[in-house]
């Protein structure tokens, strides 16, 4: 199982707006510190074959949500994966310049932080 994960690990993100779920999205948050404070937004992500085959996640069975959560200090973001129980999960990390990196190749920016516009 690898520990840090990549941008390339998720094939594509965007932000869940009107209810519009593809069949190979996984309903995501991530919860973020900005300006002004922390917050929680929803998205959809569809992580690459690649996690999906990796041997801790297949054992969760079906991946109910992602969670990627930002820590404090510039410490690597948690990314954890659950089973529809919500019980088990599966947790990576992500450094911040490759969560930075999956965010810019989906033309993703974050609410709170420059440049957002409401879809």
């Amino acid at each position: 199982m690898p520990v840090t994960l990549k941008a390339a690990d998720f094939l594509s993100l965007r932000m869940q707006y009107k209810n519009t779920q593809e069949s190979d999205e996984i309903p995501a948050v991530i919860e973020h510190n900005f300006k002004d404070g922390r917050m929680v937004d929803h998205y959809y992500v569809v992580p690459a074959p690649s996690l999906l085959e990796d041997e801790a996640v297949q054992s969760l069975g079906k991946i109910e949500n992602i969670l990627f959560l930002q820590q404090p200090d510039g410490a690597p973001w948690q990314v954890l994966l659950h089973e529809p129980a919500m019980i088990r999960e599966v947790v990576f990390e992500m450094e911040e310049a490759e969560f930075r990196a999956l965010l810019a190749q989906n033309h993703v920016i974050l609410p709170g932080e420059p440049g957002f516009v409401m879809p």
